[in-house]
C-alpha cells in the first residue's frame, strides 16, 4: 500500500475510452472499428422492448433506432398511451401477435389481455384518458442511459458555436454507438414504482409488439418477494408473515403478483427477457432477475469492471452472464476495494488488502437527456435548440451498476440475431445458450464471473494500469 506525502503527486487517471465495454466484448476492435462483422440486410431490424423508464426523444444518437410509432407509456394512463403519435390520429394497425397461449391459466392476466387488444384496436386514439403522457425529460433519465447502451447510432449534427470543440465544417460528429446499432428500440415506461397490472401490461404488450429481446434493467417492487425471507419455525418470522397476509380486499393485487412472475417466464419462452441482478450483493439476485433458470429464457446479469473483477455491489451467484460497467468501492469485512486515486483519499487505517489494485476507475459511458435533463445537465438556462448543438456535454452520462450492464447484455442478444447467429423462432431458451456459448471465463481468482465475447475468445480489457 502506497502512502502520498505532501510532497508526492498522486497517479493520475488513465485516458478513459468511452467505448471500451464494447472492445471488452469483442464488439470492437481497439481502433473502433467492427471486429470482423457486418451487418446484413435482415428482413426486419431485430426489436428491443425496453421496460424502464421513458427516453429521451430527439437525442441525434437514439432517434433513428426509436421505433415512435409503437413507443408505450403506461405512467399516465391505466391502459396506456402512444406519447410520440399524432393524437388526433387512430392508430391504424399495429401487426399485433398472439399472446393467449401466454396467459393460460392466469385469469388476471387473461382479462389484463382482453382489454389491452380492445386498447389497441385499429380505431382506437393513441391517448385515452390522458392529455399528456408522462414520457417528458424529467421521467427519462435511466430509460435513456441503457437504451444508448443498447442501440445508439453515431450522428453528426449542426453546431451552433463553430468553436465548439470538434466541430469542422459547421457540424459535429458524436461517435458513439451501442452494442447492436441496427436494433430498433421500443421504449415501455412505467412509473418507478409500478403495481403488478401496469407490469403485466408492459409484458404483454412486449410479446404482441413481437418484441425479439425484453430488456429490465431494474428491480421489481413485488411485496410477495421482496420481503425478507424468514425461518418457517421461527417465532418473529411466523409472525411478520401473519402481518403482511393480504387483506380480503387486496386479494386481487396479491394475486396478480403471482401471475406476474409466471407471465415473466412464459414471456421468456418465446424471446430472452434479460434482467439487472441488482447493486447490494444480493444474494441470487433481485426479482425478477432471481427467476433465471435453465428451462426458462430469463437471464440474469452481473456486473464487471474493466479490470475483470465482479464489481464491488454486484451478486456473486444464481447470474446466467455478467457484462462490463462501472465499478463501486467497498470497505467492509467481505472485501476492501478503495480508489486511490481520489484526491481525498488517505490510506490511514486502510488495510494491505486494499493494495491489490481490483477497483477500476473506468465507467460506462451512455446516452443522457439533452438539456437541463437527466444524470449530466447543461449549463445553459434556456430549452434546447432545434438548430443545433450549442454543447455536447449533456447529452452523455457516465452510468453503471447492474442496469449498464443488463443493457449491454440485451443489446449483445440483438446484435447476435441481427447477425444470424441465432434464431428468433428457436425462443428464449435458444437465445441464452447462444449467449452462454459465446461467454469467456475470466483469470482465476475472480469467482465464476464470465463475460461474452462476440465470436468466442478472450475478452479485451482497457489499459489501466495501477497507482
Amino acid at each position: 500500500m502506497t502512502a502520498y506525502g505532501q510532497n508526492e503527486t498522486r497517479p493520475t487517471y488513465p485516458a478513459h475510452d468511452a467505448l471500451w465495454h464494447l472492445v471488452m466484448m469483442g464488439v470492437l476492435k481497439p481502433d473502433h472499428r467492427p471486429n470482423g462483422w457486418t451487418l446484413p440486410a435482415p428482413a426486419r431490424p431485430t426489436r428491443v422492448a425496453l421496460i424502464d423508464t421513458s427516453v429521451a426523444r430527439g437525442h441525434p444518437n437514439l432517434e433513428p433506432a426509436l421505433n415512435e410509432a409503437l413507443a408505450f407509456d403506461l405512467f399516465s394512463t391505466r391502459f396506456g398511451a402512444f406519447p410520440w403519435r399524432e393524437p388526433d390520429v387512430a392508430l391504424g394497425n399495429l401487426g399485433l401477435g398472439d399472446s393467449g397461449a401466454l396467459v393460460a391459466e392466469l385469469p388476471h392476466c387473461t382479462a389484463l389481455l382482453v382489454e389491452l387488444k380492445k386498447r389497441l384496436r385499429p380505431d382506437r386514439m393513441p391517448r385515452i384518458g390522458t392529455i399528456r403522457p408522462a414520457a417528458g425529460p424529467t421521467f427519462s433519465a435511466h430509460g435513456t442511459a441503457a437504451a444508448g447502451l443498447i442501440a445508439a447510432r453515431p450522428a453528426r449534427e449542426d453546431a451552433l458555436d463553430a468553436h465548439l470543440p470538434g466541430a469542422t465544417g459547421g457540424r459535429i460528429t458524436l461517435p458513439y454507438m451501442g452494442v447492436d446499432p441496427s436494433a430498433e428500440l421500443v421504449p415501455i415506461s412505467t412509473n418507478f414504482d409500478p403495481d403488478p397490472e401496469a407490469l403485466i401490461l408492459a409484458f404483454l404488450y412486449a410479446d404482441l409488439i413481437g418484441a425479439d429481446v425484453i430488456v429490465l434493467p431494474r428491480i421489481l417492487p413485488d411485496p410477495l418477494r421482496t420481503v425478507p425471507e424468514l425461518p418457517a419455525h421461527d417465532i418473529a418470522g411466523a409472525a411478520f408473515a401473519d402481518a403482511v397476509a393480504p387483506s380480503p380486499l387486496g386479494q386481487a393485487q396479491w394475486e396478480m403478483w403471482d401471475e406476474l412472475a409466471q407471465l415473466i417466464v412464459n414471456v421468456s419462452q418465446r424471446r430472452p427477457v434479460v434482467c439487472a441482478a441488482g447493486n447490494a450483493n444480493e444474494e441470487f439476485g433481485i426479482y425478477p432477475a432471481n427467476l433465471a433458470d435453465d428451462d426458462n429464457g430469463v437471464i440474469a446479469v452481473g456486473a464487471v469492471n474493466a479490470r475483470g473483477w465482479p464489481c464491488s455491489y454486484s451478486p456473486a451467484s444464481g447470474l446466467t452472464i455478467w457484462g462490463p460497467s462501472s465499478d463501486g468501492e467497498r470497505f467492509d469485512r467481505a472485501e476492501i476495494r478503495l480508489d486511490e486515486r481520489r484526491h481525498d483519499y488517505d490510506p490511514t487505517g486502510v488495510p494491505s488488502e486494499n493494495a491489490n489494485h481490483r477497483f477500476s476507475p473506468f465507467s460506462l459511458i451512455a446516452t443522457d437527456v439533452p438539456g437541463r435533463g437527466g444524470y449530466a445537465t447543461t449549463p445553459f438556462a434556456g430549452p434546447e435548440s432545434d438548430d443545433g448543438l450549442r454543447e455536447y456535454g449533456s447529452y452523455f452520462c457516465r452510468f453503471g451498476g447492474t442496469s449498464g450492464a443488463a443493457a449491454l447484455i440485451g443489446g449483445f442478444l440483438s446484435l447476435g440475431l441481427s447477425l444470424g447467429q441465432w434464431d428468433r423462432a428457436a425462443g428464449g431458451i435458444a437465445a441464452r445458450t447462444w449467449l452462454l456459448a459465446q461467454a469467456s471465463p475470466l483469470d482465476a481468482g475472480r469467482g465464476d464471473a464470465r463475460v461474452p465475447v462476440l465470436g468466442g475468445g478472450d475478452p479485451v480489457f482497457p489499459d489501466d494500469s495501477t497507482p
